[in-house]
């Protein structure tokens, strides 16, 4: 038994600079599962954590008029009823940097006893006085400002007032603010009316006593109480029914997790198979040691055991580097993520499972991917072993394609030899090829979806021919308006459109959506839009788009569009309001979220606004930022010398900002992962170069002998490595095609329900070319080296 050990520890010590890199290439697979992992297993403990810390409302009821403390008192000594209160939302606008963006103000009934929807105070004051707000921490970036500032607010009926920044809250509800492009504020009804809204509390946000996570029961209980509100001569406008218990990100953020977990674990796989070529390397180095343990007694059990302590050994140590690093990157990956989500990680402890998961994946999967070689190497005859003599044998490769490939006459000598060598172990070269070919792909992927993301948000640019969006705060003639903006210089076209919240009519009295408190993530809306438009240039995929200005049509996007056919008839509310349309087809949108769009005069005459529009989009002959942001204040100050009260103003160029931000982590994480495997193949190839000189000892030494100079020796093997680069260059490209289009529709579809165009980087294709070949070269320098120096005695004396 010391005897076995020694030889175990005389192993590992023989080469330790490739063992090293077996250690190294064992812990990046262990390094990827537990970091992703870890992230993925605090963050999701987390999200949940802090979203149902703040007891988000199971449903919300908005109505028509202002809601009562005696009503809200009558909803919660209802069955089933758990908690109501009173609250109201306001789109407002900020003035930063001289320009004015959107800002999300949330009007709290009571501060101090707030039963539904919680914030979580950080600093500065609990309670906002008359005049000053609370900040979410993520909006101060937004506002550009900090505590105890000022800011300019206006309101859609209001005029601008300074409101002090009172405070800090953190909402884990809502997106970060640098992603919406927009402020959150939090304030009292005495400064809504301050600010001159006259709106009062017009929501109802309720909690259900029983079956709090069933969408079927809180929908039910939402509209008992909507029912009861309508007896008490409330007009119910909409109830809001979002995902119950589920964070707004939740689903997209388990899907990207998915993905990372999975490349994760096929760096662990293919390291694991770099361990067992590496092994065999060893076997067929020492199969005439094995050959003589063999004859003095050792049976294949023993010997076999001899390697797989020696691979267990080498897990050991890989995990003891793997697990402490792995928990500082999981550190910085769930930071990461934690601050895309606006989430504040309370508990930063891994879970255990992801400790078991690495030991056991760390060690088992290196066990079986070793387990072939090692039982094929333990089984070799004593007479088989005694008679190597370090001359490879004639592999699978000469086949005829390779002989006659190689005997090509424009061909130098070497670099015939070199084709001929490379195909002579063909599974040793599967696995070589299979290693790069994955880091390659993975490479070339990521930059291709990084390109595809870009292409695709370029969209809507190309989609949306107008530069300025105006939401009004109530719908107006405005015509004059409109003529007088398109005198402006540089203003192309102007046009007045209309939209309204709207939900599908399933048997119920009220329109349910799906709709988040932040009135963004869920919701479905009613475009009308002037028949025919010149400011929108729709993708139709499917049926026809809007013709005439008459008929009650409706084209549904892709976020919209569910079991939907082209032909059916659908009844949709629209401000409380039924209505029967015509589904002629179906659009792709990026940026949009559910929208079904509908023609302008239809709309009026539904909602009984005839030549009225809330909405005014502008498009401007110069499309660069820098042009719309001048132009859009020019719009602005025209607005305001005629007295239109404007609810948000939008330029085209903030919603691709605010969309871009979402993907960015995701992005630069796929690059990371294609980091990791290409180095794990770079690792792959000089394991299988130093195997094929080791297998060809003599062989270099009878080429010696007969006057190869170590400098031919030296470029056979270097190209042999520049071949196989070569090679899996190739696989890399195709495959690289095939991950782009799979990961595109992955990712389109969660972010803009529709799959990312392929898009094939040259950029991707020669970066990977470069590196592939820098990598051949260096990974076959050493074997190569080693090679030349061989002299003719030590190679003839080779055992």
């Amino acid at each position: 038994m010391k005897t076995r050990y020694i030889k175990v520890i005389g192993d590992l010590k023989s080469d330790y600079v490739k063992n090293l890199m077996l250690v190294i290439t064992i812990a990046l697979g262990v390094f990827g599962v537990g970091s992703i992992l870890g992230g993925y297993g605090v963050i999701r403990r987390e999200m949940t954590g802090n979203y149902i810390e703040t007891v988000p409302a199971s449903a919300t009821i908005e109505i028509d008029g202002a809601i009562s403390k005696e009503l809200v008192d009558s909803v919660k000594k209802m069955p089933g009823i758990k908690e109501a209160e009173r609250h109201a939302t306001l789109v407002a606008r900020m003035k930063v940097g001289g320009k004015w963006y959107p800002l999300l103000l949330f009007i709290i009934d009571d501060f101090k006893d707030k039963r539904t929807n919680k914030i979580r105070h950080i600093t500065g004051e609990t309670e906002p006085a008359t005049g000053s707000m609370l900040v979410e921490r993520t909006a101060f970036m937004v506002m550009q400002g900090k505590e105890g500032d000022e800011i300019m607010v206006t309101t859609p009926n209001g005029q601008p007032h300074k409101v002090k920044l009172s405070g800090t809250v953190h909402d884990p509800g809502l997106a970060p603010a640098w992603q919406e492009q927009c402020g959150y504020g939090y304030i009292t009804l005495s400064t809504l009316h301050q600010l001159g809204a006259a709106q009062g509390f017009d929501q109802l946000r309720i909690l259900v006593a029983q079956q709090p996570y069933s969408r079927e029961h809180i929908t039910k209980k939402a509209e008992e109480v909507a029912q009861q509100l309508t007896q008490a001569g409330h007009d119910v406008h909409e109830i809001q029914v979002p995902p119950p218990g589920k964070h707004p990100h939740q689903s997209q953020m388990s899907a990207v997790m998915s993905i990372f977990v999975v490349f994760s674990f096929l760096i662990l796989i293919l390291g694991s198979v770099l361990v067992a070529t590496s092994i065999a390397t060893l076997m067929a180095k020492q199969v005439r040691q094995i050959g003589v343990m063999k004859t003095i007694g050792a049976n294949p059990v023993q010997i076999a055991s001899l390697y797989l302590v020696m691979i267990l050994l080498l897990c050991i140590i890989a995990l003891a580097i793997a697990i402490p690093l792995s928990r500082l990157a999981a550190s910085g990956f769930y930071n990461q993520i934690a601050l895309l989500l606006n989430l504040e990680i309370q508990n930063d402890s891994i879970p255990y499972w992801v400790t078991l998961l690495q030991v056991g994946s760390g060690i088992i999967i290196p066990l079986i991917a070793t387990a072939f070689p090692v039982i094929r190497g333990s089984r070799i005859s004593v007479r088989k072993a005694l008679d190597n003599y370090g001359v490879a044998q004639k592999g699978q490769g000469s086949n005829s394609w390779v002989v006659q490939l190689s005997q090509l006459r424009y061909f130098s000598e070497t670099f015939r030899l070199s084709i001929r060598n490379v195909f002579r172990q063909r599974s040793r070269l599967t696995l070589t090829l299979g290693l790069l070919a994955a880091g390659g792909s993975t490479f070339m992927m990521a930059v291709n979806v990084s390109e595809a993301w870009e292409a695709n948000l370029d969209r809507i640019y190309t989609q949306r021919l107008y530069d300025l969006e105006v939401q009004l705060s109530n719908s107006i003639d405005v015509g004059r308006v409109l003529n007088k903006i398109k005198t402006l210089p540089g203003v192309v076209q102007a046009e007045g459109w209309s939209s309204a919240s709207t939900s599908l009519i399933k048997g119920s009295l009220f329109e349910v959506t799906q709709t988040y408190p932040d009135k963004g993530h869920g919701g479905f809306t009613m475009l009308a839009l002037p028949v025919p438009t010149q400011l929108l240039k729709p993708t139709v995929v499917e049926g026809n788009w809007l013709t005439s200005s008459k008929a009650n049509d409706v084209v549904l996007n892709q976020s919209a569009r569910g079991l939907t056919k082209v032909g059916d008839r659908i009844s949709l509310s629209v401000d409380g309001k039924p209505s029967e349309w015509n589904v002629i087809g179906f659009t792709e949108d990026v940026g949009s979220g559910a929208t079904a769009y509908v023609s302008l005069e239809v709309f009026s005459r539904l909602l009984n606004t005839p030549g009225q529009a809330r909405l005014l989009r502008v498009a401007y002959a110069d499309r660069s930022r820098k042009n719309a942001t001048d132009k859009n204040l020019e719009v602005e100050t025209l607005l305001e010398s005629e007295n239109v009260s404007v609810n948000s103003i939008v330029p085209v160029w903030l919603l691709h900002n605010a969309i871009a931000a979402h993907m960015k982590v995701l992005v630069n994480s796929l690059m990371a992962m294609a980091i990791l495997m290409a180095i794990v193949g770079s690792i792959g190839l000089m394991s299988a170069m130093s195997m094929s000189v080791l297998e060809r000892t003599r062989e270099i030494g009878i080429m010696r002998a007969i006057g190869a100079t170590p400098e031919k020796i030296r470029n056979l093997i270097v190209w042999e490595g520049f071949l196989i680069g070569a090679l899996s260059l190739f696989i890399a490209f195709v495959l690289s095609v095939v991950l782009s289009a799979y990961m595109g529709r992955f990712i389109g579809n969660m972010a803009f329900r529709t799959p990312l165009s392929l898009s094939i980087s040259g950029l991707a294709l020669g970066i990977w070319t470069v590196i592939i070949l820098l990598g051949s070269y260096f990974a076959a320098m050493l074997p190569a080296r080693r090679a030349g120096m061989i002299t003719t005695r030590e190679a003839l004396a080779y055992e």
